[in-house]
């Protein structure tokens, strides 16, 4: 994607660095989602950012920490960030029956190809802090966009 997106389909690692004030990626998460004309999110945006809130992590030291949030305190989290004027919900309205294999490395990419295939299909760039996915966008057509 040649230029800053005005209108995106956020990843699930944007939504967490926007909505965790501790997270490494915070504010330049916040700011470029602020910066955003309209953000979308999904139900598989939505259940990855439930699920990460709501489940036990470990910290540097491999010890085991309770969930970050309770699961009351997640979906409010998340009704809070999806209650901005600047969101719209978008469906997950494309079968995985139509994702290409297009440089697929491995089981963990499937959600990301899902993604990036949904982006396209509603003419959206596909924002994440990561750029472990680009091998699976389109070089001539793509709509991932790294915040960096």
């Amino acid at each position: 994607m040649p230029s800053t997106p005005t209108e995106a389909l956020l990843d699930v690692n944007v939504v967490i660095a926007s909505v965790f004030a501790d997270h490494v990626n915070h504010a330049v998460a916040r700011k470029f989602v602020e910066g955003l004309a309209r953000f979308h999110t999904t139900p598989t945006i939505q259940g990855g950012f439930l699920r990460f809130a709501t489940r036990p992590w470990k910290n540097e030291r491999k010890e085991e920490q309770p969930p970050r949030l309770t699961m009351a305190a997640a979906l409010a989290r998340l009704r809070e960030f999806t209650s901005v004027s600047g969101h719209a919900f978008l469906p997950d309205d494309a079968p995985f029956t139509n994702l290409g294999l297009r440089s697929m490395q491995g089981h963990r990419q499937w959600t990301d190809a899902y993604l990036l295939h949904l982006a396209r299909a509603h003419g959206l760039a596909l924002v994440s802090l990561e750029s472990r996915m680009s091998n699976l966008d389109d070089a001539a057509k793509p709509v991932l966009f790294v915040v960096a």
